[in-house]
């Protein structure tokens, strides 16, 4: 569904898989993952061709052994539960179907569906952690919230105070185990 003509390169998908690369901070896995994206095909001289559009993201940290103790039980916050519930299966070796890893090709999808946003319909999208746990983000202005400022956070929250907290939170859960 992409249109053809659209300028298109790894540059403008890259900056999205660069936001939720893992090992970015004491927060997430420790995981050191590039994501380099190439374009297989779909573009030809950095235009859309109007055909399907295919990407390569190498894994060069998968490391199944890590899970062997969690063979039988869901992840700690992670989706392989529900995975399981509806499929009647899952991977015991990472998540499969609800690894991190999978959200790649929808970071990379979106990030070619907000470029075609912003550029034919003036659309901006930016999102932002709101709430951890009990912590809420209070009296965030949503309408002078910038990509900019949310990124200032490594919980990706605007409000700085809120931010601190959430962070010393997930740290506090990490650190018990969780």
């Amino acid at each position: 569904g992409c249109p053809p003509g659209l300028a298109l390169t790894e540059t403008d998908i890259q900056a999205q898989l660069d936001r939720r690369r893992p090992g970015q901070s004491a927060l997430s896995t420790d995981r050191q993952e590039e994501d380099r994206v190439s374009i297989l095909s779909g573009t030809e001289r950095g235009r859309t061709l109007g055909t399907p559009i295919a990407l390569q993201v190498a894994n060069k940290d998968q490391r199944p052994q890590d899970y062997g103790t969690m063979r039988d039980i869901p992840r700690p916050s992670h989706a392989d539960y529900t995975y399981q519930m509806k499929y009647g299966s899952r991977a015991s070796s990472g998540g499969g179907r609800s690894s991190a890893r999978e959200t790649i090709g929808r970071v990379a999808a979106g990030a070619i569906a907000e470029k075609i946003l912003k550029l034919q319909h003036g659309i901006e999208i930016v999102a932002w952690v709101s709430s951890v746990g009990e912590i809420d983000a209070a009296g965030v202005n949503a309408d002078a919230i910038t990509r900019v400022l949310v990124d200032e956070t490594e919980v990706r929250c605007p409000d700085h105070d809120a931010a601190r907290r959430m962070s010393a939170a997930i740290l506090e859960a990490k650190n018990a185990g969780d």
